[in-house]
């Protein structure tokens, strides 16, 4: 191998090198970058991997929990009532894994009652990480939370929503997964037509508030919604400005705009209210 050869190889080698080393570093500062990103979030949890969610508040010094499960692509309250969970205000409730922290310190030494941390008045657990919620800073108005015996500053937007009543994150949907609805039996002053179902399927409430059974009087119409494996009743409060649908076994009202009257509670026509 002559002078030339053995220069270029040299060259070449140097080269690898180079790129070699110029790779490692991109490699390096890419991982510290994740690093940085991930040290600057709250909890090490995508949304994909929560599937528990714990509010716990106290309120006039009493105490009160709300429980979320998650069932496959389904959230549910199971705590205080076992039912389906509104997806839109739990979402919401999750914002809090996206919010970055501005700045963290240990709480060790630290008086937490001066950042509204102790007692704990308002926490929020997600997959049995537990986030106490304190006051705001007054300069930047970010929120103190308290985390793994750190105080952390978040700017989040859900402690107004951990203090809605329970009621506000029942689903919406009247009839939810996994309930499939497959006949409906309205009193007889209605028409019983072969879209019934479906609209019943899509019917949606625009609040759901809790009811009094005691409210209950014997003119108030039942109807029925049928599924292969379970039967449920509904009474119908009200036709007047708005529906008002009480489920009394779970002591909720649906209140549905008028609107939906039409195809919920279709009216019988001449024709059928001839005798035959």
């Amino acid at each position: 191998m002559n002078r030339i050869s053995m220069r270029r190889l040299g060259v070449n080698f140097l080269l690898l090198i180079l790129v070699v080393g110029l790779a490692s570093l991109v490699g390096w500062q890419l991982q510290q970058k994740e690093q940085v990103t991930q040290n600057s979030r709250l909890l090490p949890l995508s949304l994909a991997e929560v599937n528990s969610v714990v509010v716990e508040r106290k309120q006039d010094g009493l105490e009160a929990k709300l429980e979320f499960k998650r069932e496959g692509d389904q959230w549910r309250l199971v705590q205080p009532q076992q039912i389906a969970a509104n997806p839109v205000k739990v979402r919401q409730l999750l914002t809090l894994l996206d919010e970055k922290v501005e700045s963290s310190y240990p709480s060790a030494g630290k008086d937490l009652s001066a950042y509204g941390l102790d007692p704990a008045e308002l926490s929020l657990s997600i997959n049995g990480y537990k986030l106490v919620l304190g006051n705001t800073n007054p300069v930047s108005n970010n929120r103190y939370i308290l985390n793994a015996g750190q105080i952390q500053l978040v700017n989040e937007a859900v402690y107004s929503l951990l203090q809605e009543a329970w009621v506000n994150f029942v689903s919406l949907t009247v009839i939810p997964a996994p309930f499939n609805l497959t006949a409906v039996q309205l009193p007889e002053s209605f028409a019983e037509l072969p879209q019934l179902v479906s609209h019943w399927k899509n019917a949606e409430a625009i609040r759901v508030e809790t009811f009094d059974p005691q409210k209950l009087t014997p003119e108030m119409q039942k109807l029925v919604l049928q599924s292969p494996a379970e039967t449920r009743e509904l009474v119908i409060v009200s036709l007047k400005d708005e529906i008002v649908l009480a489920d009394p076994a779970k002591q909720l009202a649906y209140v549905l705009p008028i609107s939906q009257a039409a195809q919920l509670f279709p009216a019988k026509t001449s024709l059928e209210l001839t005798p035959k």
